[in-house]
């Protein structure tokens, strides 16, 4: 399971489900944060990747607690002077 989300303060937030575990029944959350909107999790061009804190038993759980993590950052990022994000 994958979404794409944005703009959030001018970034995009790329996030993925995958299963972890012999049985699959366990999610475990990913995302990206880009400055352009990626056509897939698998194809963005990002800035920052994050992994979430915890596995799920859903995976719309996990998408929302790692996408939950990339907004946290994105405060930092649309502040920052760094001249990789003019």
């Amino acid at each position: 399971m994958e979404r794409i989300t944005g703009p959030h303060l001018g970034f995009y937030i790329a996030s993925h489900a995958s299963e972890t575990g012999a049985s699959g029944e366990r999610f475990l959350g990913y995302a990206k944060i880009c400055r352009r909107r990626p056509d897939s999790y698998w194809d963005a061009n990002c800035l920052v990747k994050i992994c979430g804190d915890r596995v799920h038993a859903d995976p719309a759980d996990a998408l929302a607690e790692v996408e939950q993590r990339a907004r946290e950052q994105l405060h930092s990022l649309a502040t920052s002077s760094e001249p990789a994000l003019a």
